[in-house]
């Protein structure tokens, strides 16, 4: 009896110190994004500066159910400020591109706050290919529903190719020009915003060499914690073609 009482209270001790580990870090998260509600581009930037070039296109993986436009704007905000000219916005049903409207809405009143008062412009935004800014910008909507009906759409052209004779074989470079979503460039960087390691169904031929992190959540996501994850990036040895 003595022994399980003291292995009882050396669990409720544990417990409760992992429970206080998890409301002392939530404090600071919440300090930290208060501290930095303020940050404009040119304090982000200043903050960037180290960082090094980013990646010509970023993906951003939303797992979270209803994350609201306020905090899904601001990481795509935050990569345009960077240079990133193309970004893809991933949901697995789908509902951020029922959404598109009210996300480049979202983007701009985003957009117009961070860089007000700025010394220096930063590249624009908008979701059409041309921005409010100067720089164009493409954003791009996926779902687990286009990487299923791009490789059906893939296999089932390359199959009438292949029987009309426009094709004799199939290589590397001719599958790609099949693709109907990911035409152009492949991600480099993939930040996965939720706490399950997945990737949801994310068509896995534009991602086989791109680098993947992850952020806990994007509701209520600071500036610099964003930057870290970058940064985290940068640090990383690049698998080309390895």
């Amino acid at each position: 009896m003595i022994y399980e009482g003291f292995l009882f209270v050396i669990h409720m001790f544990l417990h409760t110190y992992c429970q206080l580990q998890v409301v002392a870090q939530c404090c600071f998260n919440i300090a930290r994004w208060w501290r930095e509600s303020k940050w404009n581009a040119d304090v982000f930037l200043s903050h960037a500066k180290p960082l090094g070039k980013m990646p010509g296109h970023v993906s951003l993986m939303f797992l979270e159910d209803n994350v609201p436009i306020e905090d899904l704007v601001k990481p795509i905000v935050w990569c345009i400020c960077l240079g990133v000219t193309t970004i893809s916005l991933y949901d697995y049903y789908g509902k951020l591109r029922q959404q598109k409207l009210e996300i480049d809405a979202g983007l701009r009143e985003y957009y117009s706050d961070f860089t007000r008062d700025c010394k220096k412009s930063p590249p624009g935004t908008g979701s059409g290919g041309k921005g409010v800014g100067q720089d164009p910008l493409h954003i791009k909507f996926v779902s687990v529903e286009n990487g299923r009906t791009d490789l059906v759409h893939a296999a089932r052209d390359i199959a009438k190719d292949l029987v009309s004779g426009v094709v004799t074989e199939i290589t590397q470079v001719n599958f790609e020009s099949y693709q109907k979503v990911f035409t152009g460039s492949h991600p480099e960087l993939m930040i996965k915003f939720g706490t399950v390691n997945t990737l949801a169904g994310y068509p896995p031929w534009p991602v086989h060499l791109t680098e993947i992190l992850s952020m806990p959540t994007c509701y209520l996501i600071s500036p610099s914690h964003f930057l870290k994850t970058v940064q985290n990036y940068l640090t990383i040895e690049k698998r080309v073609g390895k």
